[in-house]
């Protein structure tokens, strides 16, 4: 089975990526609003959040292409963007810390999963060379058949959101959640990694230790503010 990306006009790349985190954002509210959090705090939390997403997304990806005009959104930087303003506006408001911090993380790997369909479209990133059952063609690299790294992205973090959400809805403890998502999806990102056209020849890439250090970092983070939010 091949699946073929012709060169086309407009990819509508931009407008999937905002789906996905607007997608992200509804689910996150209504986790927060059935936890009984306010809805001004989860007006506030949205708005926090979502500025921070875009804002240390385009920081990353200046940071990688080292030029503004290449700005584009990273999937890290959103990550971190998402932690940084859940975490935030949850020590900010106090209204319900560890449920409105672990409803932002359950979707994040949703907000990915769903935004990897834009780069599918686009074809501005690739796997390796591949010949296998299911491959992937683009009119602009020839007859070269790849693996389906953003459709394998896709399904894997959208079934990470699905256990997530199943587990978060069961479990008492809403930031041990949480926090297993981040390590799951941090885990599934720096392996998949591997499976990149651009991988080859390196055996671990910035990328990958940035993505491991945010999933670290905001394991930490969440576990530290819950500890302290239990304590008062």
């Amino acid at each position: 089975m091949n699946i073929h990306i012709p060169n086309l006009e407009y990819t509508f790349y931009g407008p999937i990526v905002l789906l996905s985190i607007v997608i992200g954002i509804i689910i996150a509210c209504i986790l927060m609003r059935n936890a009984g959090v306010k809805s001004i705090t989860c007006f506030y939390t949205v708005i926090f959040t979502f500025m921070s997403i875009l804002v240390c997304s385009a920081i990353l990806s200046i940071s990688i292409t080292g030029d503004i005009r290449k700005v584009g959104f990273v999937g890290a930087g959103g990550a971190l963007g998402l932690i940084v303003g859940a975490v935030t506006s949850a020590l900010i408001h106090r209204d319900h810390i560890s449920e409105s911090m672990s409803a932002w993380i359950i979707v994040a790997p949703l907000m990915y999963g769903l935004s990897k369909i834009g780069c599918h479209i686009a074809g501005c990133c690739n796997g390796i060379p591949y010949n296998g059952f299911f491959t992937i063609t683009y009119a602009e690299k020839g007859n070269i058949s790849y693996f389906p790294i953003q459709i394998t992205e896709t399904i894997v973090f959208v079934l990470i959101f699905i256990i997530g959400l199943i587990l978060y809805l069961k479990s008492k403890n809403k930031t041990r959640v949480a926090i297993l998502v981040l390590l799951l999806s941090g885990i599934a990102k720096i392996g998949l990694e591997f499976l990149r056209e651009s991988h080859i020849g390196h055996t671990i890439t910035s990328y990958q230790i940035i993505v491991l250090s945010i999933s670290i970092i905001g394991a930490v983070s969440l576990h530290l503010t819950n500890k302290s939010a239990e304590t008062e």
